[in-house]
């Protein structure tokens, strides 16, 4: 990268890790551009060759976060790829934990997002999961119920999603919220409860 391609995407990641650290602790409306650009040392004018508006920059950094956050070498795409059995389900749970420890301030930006932006950013993550499930898993879960592993009236995708946004509940409340030990005890005992509750649900019977 030439000295100049380079200095200005240093920039720019100055401006995108001060946005996020004022954005999460003072939300979006709460955030002045000049507030930005006095954080990561740079000039007001500077952040306009950037972005254009406050909000173009909070899209930018949602945007930036999906595509970290749906990459196929976290956590939790790891443990989808691997997934083969309902014995499985505290990998999510332990993948899930990770995710949300590696992902707080995007969880915290989407919490600004949903409350002062009326979810404008974030309905494009959610309402793409159950695709990006069926790409990653739907070969395979059916192939498991077939041999028996599933129950045959329920949904694996929507089961498998279940589990996971349980998981990242619980999470978030422990993690970001700093409610600590919310079930009683240890996060690998909260992950064992979570998935037996949901692998009997989804045993044949």
């Amino acid at each position: 990268m030439p000295a100049s391609a380079e200095a200005t995407a240093r920039t720019r990641e100055k401006i995108h890790e001060a946005a996020v650290a004022l954005f999460t602790t003072q939300g979006f409306h709460g955030t002045g551009m000049r507030e930005i650009a006095q954080r990561a040392g740079v000039s007001l004018g500077n952040i306009y060759n950037h972005h254009r508006t406050k909000d173009e920059l909070f899209a930018a950094l949602l945007q930036e976060y999906e595509a970290r956050y749906t990459a196929p070498d976290t956590p939790l795409a790891k443990a989808l790829q691997s997934f083969a059995t309902l014995d499985d389900l505290e990998a999510l749970g332990e993948a899930s934990r990770a995710m949300v420890h590696r992902f707080a301030d995007y969880i915290r930006l989407i919490y600004v997002d949903v409350v002062e932006l009326q979810g404008e950013h974030i309905r494009r993550l959610f309402g793409g999961m159950r695709r990006r499930y069926e790409e990653a898993l739907g070969p395979r879960l059916e192939a498991l119920r077939a041999k028996g592993g599933l129950a045959a009236d329920v949904d694996p995708i929507a089961g498998l999603m279940t589990a996971t946004i349980s998981y990242f509940y619980l999470f978030n409340i422990e993690h970001i919220f700093g409610v600590r030990r919310l079930y009683g005890g240890s996060d690998k005992e909260a992950i064992g409860q979570i998935a037996r509750l949901l692998r009997d649900g989804m045993r044949p019977r």
